[in-house]
């Protein structure tokens, strides 16, 4: 056998065993795995609320809104909203992600309300709004609003982002309120002693017990309120 018939076989093997280690190793000596983007778990709750240019004239009116024995012992996500009046808001927002291998999570709320420009004119009118027995021995998420009056705004809002891999993330919570501009006249009718007043109530009874999680109860009486409740959680 001539030596050079010998060595071509060597040549051969040489030459794909560099081939194979310069496609494993770019130049730099970088893994292409180790290049790889994030991934990332973004989870956001938004709220707009406008109330402007209106005008209200209640004359004796009577509003009523009640709950009784209700949004108890439940499990997961709950919500209630007991309004009473005119030109009243009420959200409730929830947003919940989750990932098994998200490297970055973030949660975040963002609420506005608005209110300008309003007119409103109450002549012995009343408004009652209450909620008794309720809202007790939740788990998870449980959220209830209750509002008496005029133009009231009321926004609740939870975003949950998790990732069991998780190796950054961050939670937020924006809101912004304004109120300008607006003219509200309560005025007692009647004669002597037989006068009606503007009345407004709102109450809570025995509610808001032993939930377990996130639980948030907004409880508002009058004209042109504003309420904003905003929890974000990011878990890694």
């Amino acid at each position: 056998m001539k030596p050079t018939m010998a060595l071509k076989p060597l040549a051969f093997a040489l030459a794909a065993l560099m081939a194979v280690a310069a496609h494993a190793t770019p130049p730099g000596g970088n893994n292409n795995n180790n290049n790889n983007a994030p991934t990332v778990l973004s989870v956001t709750a938004n709220d707009n609320q406008n109330s402007s240019g209106n005008g209200t004239f209640n004359d004796k009116t009577e509003s009523n809104a009640s709950t009784t024995d209700s949004i108890n012992h439940n499990t997961g996500v709950s919500s209630g909203i007991v309004q009473s009046g005119t030109g009243n808001q009420g959200k409730h927002d929830v947003a919940i992600g989750a990932s098994d291998d998200a490297d970055q999570v973030f949660a975040t709320i963002n609420t506005t309300q608005n209110s300008s420009g309003n007119l409103v004119g109450n002549f012995g009118n009343t408004s009652n709004a209450s909620l008794t027995n309720s809202n007790n021995s939740n788990s998870g998420v449980s959220l209830v609003t209750v509002q008496a009056g005029t133009g009231n705004q009321s926004s609740q809002g939870v975003a949950i982002a998790s990732s069991d891999d998780g190796k950054s993330g961050g939670a937020t919570v924006n809101a912004l309120q304004n109120s300008s501009g607006n003219l509200t006249l309560n005025v007692t009718t009647g004669h002597g002693w037989n006068k009606s007043p503007v009345v407004n109530n709102s109450s809570l009874t025995n509610s808001g017990n032993y939930n377990s999680g996130v639980s948030g109860t907004v409880s508002q009486a009058g004209n042109g309120n504003q309420a904003a409740l905003g929890v974000s959680i990011s878990r890694f």
